[in-house]
Parts: structure tokens; C-alpha cells; sequence
């Protein structure tokens, strides 16, 4: 937009809270600007055209302005508002008339600084003028929204107060039409706002209203047929603050103001994971840099919040023994990393010679970073799949108890589900440390604080109930609290659902179906002397059994529902596949043996013997592995379109799974053929040594994509050829390691073949802009670092024949490939570096050319300045007569 940048001097951009608005005025200033500012004129353009163009917008806004003045709602009730709109409309009628005349001057005489100074200055008052006025016409928009507002309001207070049932009716069917009425108009005005919080504070509220409402509605009516009980009175009243505090949210947003408690205040990234980011990104320091006095403690600073980051989740109570042994191994792992890797920058002081130390340790730091990650999400995983795994039963069982109006009964359960909920807020707090998904986290958050408050009420909805078990007002109260606490643990649920990856959550359920087996288990070959006690043994059984097919199905659900976001085709139809045999045959088969065997043990397990004991034990370890290996199954599915790079595991990348499934999908190739299934079966020792290497390269292929991020890659064919060359070398490396998309030898040597081509392409044209260099240094480094991918390129077509050799030694086959494997992937890392190398010198060289283009227009524009000051507004000379 060629606008001045006083254009609007007169009144602040920042007040306009309006889409609307901002853009009527964007395109007044356009329209003003085009005579102030577009000399010379484009092809086609006219000095009395662009006039008239102003003319004619000015005219429009005056005529659109007077017909909604005319239909304003507010004509009747607000006389003094109207007036107000009609003064700012002639406002613009003034201003308009005078920088139509002014800018009729101006463009008749374009060369008049005095012209155009008198033209700006009237674009400014005429640009004042407008916004003005439209922010104005927005002021009484909202206001007829605020007082929809004040209506629904004054109607819900004399809800609350209604002394009859007849009267609460009448006044929520009331209060019903205006919210729907007042949900159009707000639902509108949302779209319209500019800044996004304020839009989602504004759905947030317009959300709350609409779900408090019923609640209202029957907690009054409540109250009203039982006044006595103070659990009547509680939930009217939390009603009626919450329906006040949604309105209140409203009319602050509608008014540009800040409620106090929004939905958006929700949205910050947790603490542990921002620390987690931060210390990666710092931890890769240029040697040459490097300060001890500051680097050093610094990053041992992050590191140190990490791991006390780190063991608050290790300490919480449903983190397994064996999770927290490993998160406090990791964090001890990863303190010793970042030692090892500051000693080495320490080291590197004041030396020249390049080695891999430090590109190591780097690896290393990472490497322990990323195992850290994992534990730590298992954990929440952990907690998550505990709270979450039945989610109905506590508010049932306690609304089965309220019905029978046995109090004590119901106390108990009221203070069991209320544990419940605490957990189910705590573990949704818990989660949001390890997210960087902001939009999830807000829902989290927002849920997560509505149901700490909503979670009470239920309970005192569930009392009252007890006191008055047949009354069918209390019943009607009690079903719509269920109904709402449902719908917000639904909601929690699917938040949660989105920040844990699928990986994660199919391998904590597949461990705590092994623990809720052993747990079974152990209560089958439990010893019982009394009836209580088998009793006790059987509801360990039971309590078992109900998790392990409350684990499976919920498995199902997340699964169909990820699978629902992608798009048919045969992985999505294999993975529903076992979806369906999990869901329809293995949950019902273990249901119909484990009810069997808690039967059996019911009627005679005082009377088991140790040989019963072990066949009842076989037979509820078999109906468990049912389960087991069908959710298993529904892994491997998962797993089939992946590499073993892009899992991030200590369980999921095993021989049956991902790589059984690679091998099957290639069974075409023979064994002889398929040197990556050879890769696999290195001794441990090359494949750590050649994992350590792979580790430096995606250290080096950070850098690359950090470089490349500086561009953007449409239209750009160096940055397309780069990312290209990246691609297809990371595939390289993952050969050496036996995964990838790269089968056989040959592969290999047609990858690199490509990489060449690329390399060739790329040369090209970052020689081209080396040409257009002035800078003879820059244009000497770039040349240097082309070199250098021609040398490597090269070199990578020889390291390309890697082969694994198979030698027999004694009865068995040993495999070996390591000098092959480590050229391949140092080559690839020098190849990438120099790729890096040239994107930055190409990236300053081009800086460099359009710097000078720049200057060279510039210089240009002012010789044409100063041409015109001699032509057109040089004083004459009072000795020279004029002609």
C-alpha cells in the first residue's frame, strides 16, 4: 500500500477493533495516497481520473453512511448517538469537498511543493474524518450488542429471583430466545474482530453462556421446589455466578476491555518444554564464541531447570518405578553429556584443527535431550491413560446411590468421584508442560478450570438427589449436571487426545495391559482363608479384567478417530481392519472368559487348590494375550508406512514389527539382493559406531535447514535443488543403519547419481549469481564452496558401492560393513556442509547485488529530484528579466 506514513497521524490505526472497519479505511487511504503520492502516473492512469476516482468513493461512503444513519437501530432510544453519527458524516462531507479541490490543484501542478503539502494535509483531515466516523459507527454496533447483553441479564436475575416454577418457565424460554438472538449477532462480530485473541475470548464466553443456561434454568427451578436444602441454594447460586461472569466476559470484549478470566490467557507453552527448546537451540555454539564465564552457566543454568522440570513429573503418583528409574537415569545422562560437550568447547579455545569432537558431543546432548522427551511424555501418557480410563463410572456410581437415597453411601461416592475429578484436572495440567501446541493447550487449560468448579456442584446436585430421591425437579437437576460434566471431560478428552502422539499412547497401553494382567494374576493365585477374602481376591480380578477391556476399547477410539482425519486408502483400511477384530471379537471373547473365570472363583475359590490356581492363572494369561496381540497388531499396522527413523520409542521398532513389515513388502528382492536387510544384522559395535556418525550429520543437517529457513523455497530453485540433495542424502545415511527407502546397492548408486545431477543444477546457478557479485570476496567464497560439492558429489559416487560383506565363521554368518558405511556418511556430512556454505554465500551475494540495485535506483530518484528542483522551484534570478 503506497501510503504516507503520516497518513493517519491524526487518530491511532490501534482503536479500530473492526475487519470492517480497517478495511474501509485501508482503502480511503489508497484512494487518497494515489494523488499525494503515485507520480509518475502508471500506463493508463490520468491526473483527473485519479480525482475523480476520489470523488466518486467519497460520494459512495457519504451516500452508504446517510442510508445506515437511517436504519440505525438505536434511532429511537438514543437521539443523541444519531446526531453524533450525522456531525462525523458531515465531517467527511467537509473534508472530502476540500481534498477533492485541493488534490484537483495538486495534480494540475504536480511539481508545487506548496501544492502538495496543502493536498497531504487534507488527506490527512479527510482520512481523520472517516475513521472517525467509523469508529464511531462501530462504538454504537457494539453498543446495540451490549444492550442484547443487558437484556439477557436483566432476565436471568429475574429467573434467579422467580418464587414459582411457573414463572422460571416462562422467564427461560425468555431467556432462551434472547441468547439465540444475542448468539447471531456475537457469533458475527467474532469474524469481524481484528485481533485474534479477542475473538477466541468472545467465542469462549458466547460458549459458556450457552452452557450455563440449562444449568440455570434447572437449578432455579430446583431451588424454587426445594428451598429447605442448602444444596439446592449452592447450585443456584454457582449458576447464577457463572452466567453473570459469562456476560460480564462479553460486554468487556465487546469493549475492547480485558475480562478477567479469558479464554486466551490459557495459551502459554509450559515451562518445561520452552526450557527443553531453549537449551537445544543453545547448546550449538560456534567454537570461536564460546565464553566460558557466560556459556557455561548459562547452559548449566537450563540444563538444571530441565531436570528439576524433570522430577516433578518423575515424582508424581501415577509415574511407574521403572519410568521414573529411567527419567532420573536420563536426566543424570544428559548432565553428563553437556559436561562432556562443554569441555570440549573449553578444549577447542584457541585451536584451529577441525574434528569431530565437538560435533559429537553435540549429538550426544541431543541424543540424551530426545530420550529425556520420550520418558517424559510416557510418563503423562502414563497418567493420562490411569484418569482416563473410565471416565463415566465414578458420577454413575454415585448417581445410582443418590437414587437410592442411602446418604452415607452417597457421601462416600461423592468424595470418590471428587478425587476422581481432582485427578482428571491434575493429569490435564500435568500434560500441558510437555505441549507446545498452543491452541490445544488453551482448550486444556479452559476445560480443565471448568471442571475443578464444575466437579462440587455435581456432587451437591448428587446430595440433594439423596435427600430427595423422587422428586423429579431434583432428578431433572441432577441429569443436566451429568449431562454437562460429560460433555466437558468429552472435550478435555479430545484435547488430550490431540498433544499425545499415537506412538506414545499404543505403547503405554500395551504396558499397562501387562501390568493389569499381573495384577489379575496375582489376585487368582492369592491365598483366601474367608469368604471376605476371596471376595477381595475376586474384585482384584474383576477390577482387572474391567481395565484391561476399558484399555482395549479406548485404544479403538483413538485410533479410528486418527484414522478418520486421513484419507482412505489401503494403510488406513489395514489399520481399521484390526481395529474392527480388536473391538468386535478379542474385546468380547476376553469379556466372556474373564466373567467365566470370576464366576468360577466367586463359587469355589476357597476351595482352589495350586494346580487349579495355575490353570485358572493360564487360562486368564491367555484370554489376556487376545487382547494384547490384538492391539499389538493394531501397532504394526500403524507402523507399516514408516521408517525406523521416524519412531521415537524404546518398544515399537522390533523385528516383527516394522522391520517384518518392510521385509514383506519387498519380498520381491532377494536376500542376496537386499543389502539393507544385511545392514540390520551388523555386529552391535559397527552399529553404534556408525549410529554415532548419523548422529553428527543431523547435527550438520540442522544447520542446513536453519540456513535454508532464511529462504523461501517457491519459486526458488537453489533453496528446491538443496532440500532435494538433503532428502536424499538423509535416505543414504538410513541405508547404512538398514531402514529407509533405499533397498539395494544399487539404489544407493542411482541416489547419488541424483545427488550429482542436483549438485550440477545447483552449481549453475549459484555460479550465476557469483557472476553478479560485485563483492570479489564474496564472489571468491561462493566459487570455493561450489568446488567443493563438484569434489564431494564425486566422492559420493564412489562411496555410493556400499556393499555389506558376509563371511561364515564356524557354523554362523557374520556380517560387516563399517569402512563402507562410515565413508558414506562422513561424505554425505562434508557434501551438506558445503551445501550449507554455498546457500549462505548465495544468500549474501544475492543480499549484496539487490543492495546495489537498490543504491543504484535510489541514486537515480534523487538525480531526478534534483533535476527538478533546477527546472521547477529554483528562485529566479531578480537580474535576469524574465521571458
Amino acid at each position: 500500500m503506497p501510503a504516507n506514513g503520516n497518513s493517519h497521524a491524526y487518530f491511532n490505526i490501534d482503536e479500530v477493533r473492526s475487519k470492517n472497519v480497517l478495511k474501509q479505511i485501508t482503502q480511503l487511504i489508497n484512494e487518497v495516497t494515489n494523488i499525494t503520492e503515485t507520480f509518475p502516473l502508471k500506463p493508463g492512469q490520468t491526473t483527473e481520473g485519479l480525482v475523480a476516482t476520489l470523488d466518486a468513493a467519497v460520494a459512495n461512503f457519504l451516500q452508504t453512511g446517510s442510508f445506515a444513519i437511517s436504519k440505525c437501530p438505536i434511532a429511537n432510544s438514543d437521539p443523541r448517538a444519531i446526531d453524533l453519527l450525522h456531525e462525523a458524516l458531515g465531517a467527511v462531507q467537509d473534508t472530502g469537498q476540500v481534498m477533492i479541490q485541493t488534490g484537483r490543484d495538486f495534480v494540475r501542478d504536480s511539481t508545487s511543493t506548496n501544492k502538495r503539502a496543502i493536498a497531504t494535509n487534507s488527506g490527512r483531515n479527510l482520512l481523520t474524518a472517516v475513521a472517525k466516523f467509523l469508529i464511531l459507527a462501530d462504538s454504537i454496533d457494539v453498543k446495540v450488542i451490549v444492550d442484547k447483553v443487558d437484556e439477557v441479564r436483566e432476565t436471568a436475575h429475574q429467573m434467579i429471583e422467580a418464587d414459582t416454577k411457573i414463572k422460571v418457565d416462562d422467564l427461560y424460554n425468555l431467556l432462551i430466545s434472547q441468547i439465540e438472538e444475542l448468539d447471531i449477532t456475537v457469533r458475527r462480530r467474532a469474524i469481524d474482530l481484528v485481533k485474534p485473541n479477542q475473538r477466541d475470548d468472545l467465542l469462549a464466553a458466547r460458549s459458556a453462556l450457552r452452557q450455563t443456561a440449562p444449568l440455570l434454568y434447572t437449578s432455579t427451578r430446583t431451588f424454587v421446589r426445594h428451598p429447605e436444602h442448602e444444596e439446592a441454594r449452592r447450585n443456584r447460586d454457582y449458576t447464577a455466578d457463572e452466567m453473570h461472569s459469562a456476560l460480564n466476559a462479553l460486554e468487556s470484549v465487546l469493549n475492547g476491555q480485558q475480562p478477567k478470566v479469558t479464554f486466551s490467557e490459557y495459551g502459554r507453552i509450559g515451562d518445561l518444554i520452552n526450557e527443553i527448546d531453549t537449551f537445544q537451540n543453545r547448546i550449538e555454539i560456534d567454537p570461536a564464541h564460546y565464553r566460558r564465564g557466560t556459556d557455561r552457566p548459562d547452559l548449566e543454568g537450563h540444563c538444571e531447570r530441565i531436570v528439576s522440570g524433570s522430577a516433578s513429573i518423575a515424582d508424581a503418583e501415577s509415574t511407574r518405578e521403572n519410568r521414573k528409574q529411567k527419567i532420573v537415569a536420563e536426566c543424570n545422562n544428559l548432565r553428563q553429556a553437556l559436561q562432556e560437550l562443554l569441555t570440549e568447547y573449553e578444549k577447542s579455545t584457541g585451536r584451529r584443527d577441525d574434528n569431530d569432537d565437538i560435533p559429537l558431543g553435540i549429538a550426544e546432548v541431543h541424543k540424551r535431550t530426545k530420550d529425556l522427551r520420550r520418558h517424559l511424555r510416557r510418563a503423562i501418557v502414563d497418567h493420562i491413560s490411569d484418569a482416563f480410563l473410565d471416565t463415566r463410572t465414578p458420577l454413575i456410581l454415585l448417581i445410582e446411590a443418590a437414587k437410592e437415597g442411602h446418604e452415607e453411601n452417597t457421601r462416600y461416592r461423592s468424595k470418590m468421584f471428587q478425587e476422581h475429578a481432582n485427578e482428571i484436572v491434575s493429569v490435564a495440567r500435568l500434560s500441558c508442560q510437555l505441549s507446545s501446541d498452543v491452541e490445544s493447550v488453551s482448550v486444556i487449560q479452559h476445560t480443565a478450570a471448568q471442571l475443578e468448579k464444575l466437579a462440587p456442584q455435581v456432587a451437591q446436585a448428587a446430595i440433594l438427589l439423596c435427600h430427595q430421591p423422587t422428586s423429579k425437579t431434583a432428578q431433572e437437576n441432577m441429569e443436566t449436571y451429568k449431562n454437562a460434566w460429560f460433555d466437558k471431560v468429552r472435550l478435555l478428552t479430545t484435547a488430550l487426545d490431540n498433544i499425545t502422539t499415537l506412538d506414545d499412547f499404543l505403547a503405554v497401553s500395551e504396558a499397562h495391559i501387562v501390568e493389569d494382567c499381573e495384577r489379575g494374576i496375582k489376585g487368582i493365585t492369592a491365598n483366601a482363608s474367608t469368604p471376605d477374602e476371596n471376595a477381595a481376591n475376586c474384585e482384584t480380578v474383576d477390577c482387572a479384567a474391567g481395565s484391561i477391556r476399558g484399555r482395549a476399547l479406548r485404544v479403538c477410539d483413538v485410533v479410528d478417530a486418527e484414522m478418520d482425519f486421513l484419507q482412505n486408502s489401503e494403510y488406513t483400511e489395514t489399520v481399521k481392519q484390526a481395529v474392527r477384530i480388536l473391538k468386535t471379537q478379542r474385546v468380547d471373547q476376553f469379556a466372556e472368559r474373564a466373567s467365566a473365570l470370576a464366576n468360577r472363583q466367586e463359587a469355589h475359590g476357597l476351595t482352589w487348590d495350586p494346580k487349579t490356581k495355575e490353570e485358572e492363572m493360564n487360562e486368564f494369561i491367555n484370554a489376556c494375550t487376545l487382547v494384547h496381540d490384538a492391539v499389538k497388531d493394531i501397532r504394526h499396522a500403524l507402523l507399516m508406512n514408516r521408517s525406523m527413523n521416524d519412531v521415537d520409542s524404546d518398544v515399537e521398532y522390533e523385528a516383527d514389527g516394522v522391520g517384518a513389515a518392510n521385509a514383506d513388502a519387498n519380498r520381491t528382492i532377494s536376500e542376496q539382493e537386499n543389502q539393507q536387510n544385511l545392514m540390520r544384522r551388523l555386529p552391535e559395535e559397527e552399529k553404534k559406531k556408525i549410529q554415532a556418525q548419523i548422529d553428527i550429520f543431523k547435527v550438520t543437517q540442522t544447520r542446513f535447514e536453519r540456513e535454508v529457513a532464511k529462504w523461501d523455497e517457491t519459486g526458488n530453485d537453489i533453496i528446491s535443488l538443496a532440500n532435494n540433495m538433503c532428502k536424499i542424502m538423509m535416505s543414504m545415511t538410513e541405508f547404512t543403519r538398514g531402514c529407509g527407502p533405499l533397498k539395494t546397492t544399487m539404489d544407493v548408486i542411482r541416489a547419488a547419481q541424483e545427488i550429482s545431477l542436483n549438485g550440477s543444477k545447483l552449481n549453475a546457478l549459484a555460479r550465476q549469481i557469483g557472476e553478479e557479485s560485485a563483492d570479489s570476496q564474496t564472489k571468491k567464497d561462493l566459487l570455493a564452496y561450489l568446488s567443493q560439492i563438484t569434489l564431494y558429489c564425486q566422492q559420493l559416487n564412489i562411496c555410493s558401492k556400499v556393499k555389506a560383506d558376509v563371511t561364515q565363521v564356524g557354523n554362523e554368518l557374520v556380517v560387516s560393513a563399517l569402512d563402507s558405511a562410515m565413508s558414506l556418511i562422513q561424505t554425505a556430512r562434508n557434501l551438506l556442509t558445503a551445501v550449507v556454505q554455498t546457500v549462505k554465500a548465495a544468500y549474501i551475494a544475492s543480499t549484496k547485488c539487490a543492495q546495489r540495485e537498490r543504491a543504484r535506483v535510489e541514486s537515480a530518484v534523487a538525480l531526478s529530484d534534483a533535476h527538478k528542483a533546477i527546472n521547477y522551484e529554483s528562485p529566479m534570478d531578480e537580474s535576469v528579466p524574465s521571458s
